[in-house]
């Protein structure tokens, strides 16, 4: 027991330091006060995970694509606090952790991809629901493009939003969705209108950042959806383990997309 709590106690003062931790599946590192980001960093997919504490709970916002220990990486950082976990969509490689928790918050555009999950209950949020634990509060916005169901979490206190991959990291993939590049085009323009009240942007692979993102990049990536729309982008073909779609590059950003939805 003198032992456990030791531990706990130095992971305790790492988180609070600042100092980034290493797990057998993942890494954290401490973003701000009662804000973690969780990388995952083994198997074949591998994203992040944010964890927000708030005086009464704590929001996971993904769950990595299921990489054994998420749960204890978690009750490190913020205890027997109750956790609600939440996805920014419902992709296996943001889900896949699921499966280590009895509840999860998801769009319901996108709930068709937990059906494997049957003993999770599920409960579906829209635009505009807040999540409020307690001198924290995130506010659903709804993202379609990547899959039907993206949505980004909101904090306008602390000025910063986690998209998941609704604007991609550094490139979006719109090309698997059902969704037109129009569609897309509009929620580009949802989080630009925030622009200007958000200082960081947490996307949802932040291993692959080629450079830190800030709020231009969303215009960069609505410029993009807007020159392909109207002919003013070259874009190139793009080809990954053989699916075949176009790439257009504008500032930082790389929409790759289906030629023949655009409208």
């Amino acid at each position: 027991m003198k032992k456990f709590t030791f531990m706990f106690l130095f992971l305790a003062a790492l988180v609070a330091t600042g100092s980034a931790q290493n797990y057998e599946n993942y890494k954290v590192e401490v973003l701000g006060k009662g804000l973690w980001l969780i990388q995952a960093v083994t198997g074949m997919q591998q994203s992040t995970a944010y964890l927000l504490e708030g005086k009464k709970e704590a929001l996971l916002i993904d769950a990595c694509s299921g990489q054994d220990g998420l749960p204890n990486v978690v009750k490190d950082l913020v205890g027997e606090k109750p956790v609600i976990l939440a996805l920014t969509h419902g992709h296996g490689d943001h889900s896949g952790g699921v499966k280590f928790y009895p509840e999860v918050w998801i769009h319901p555009a996108d709930s068709a991809s937990l059906r494997r999950y049957t003993t999770v209950k599920k409960h579906y949020v829209n635009e505009g629901y807040v999540f409020d634990l307690g001198g924290q509060k995130l506010k659903v916005i709804s993202i379609p493009g990547h899959s039907p169901g993206s949505i980004a979490f909101y904090n306008k206190k602390a000025r910063y939003m986690m998209t998941g991959d609704g604007i991609g990291s550094t490139s979006v993939w719109a090309h698997i969705s059902n969704d037109p590049l129009t569609v897309f085009l509009a929620s580009c323009k949802r989080l630009e209108s925030l622009k200007d009240k958000v200082d960081a942007i947490y996307a949802g692979h932040h291993e692959q950042e080629v450079k830190k993102l800030t709020p231009e990049y969303i215009t960069d990536m609505r410029m993009a959806a807007e020159g392909v729309l109207n002919g003013t982008i070259e874009s190139k073909p793009w080809e990954f383990r053989g699916r075949k779609a176009m790439q257009a590059d504008y500032g930082v950003a790389k929409l790759i997309y289906n030629p023949d939805k655009l409208r």
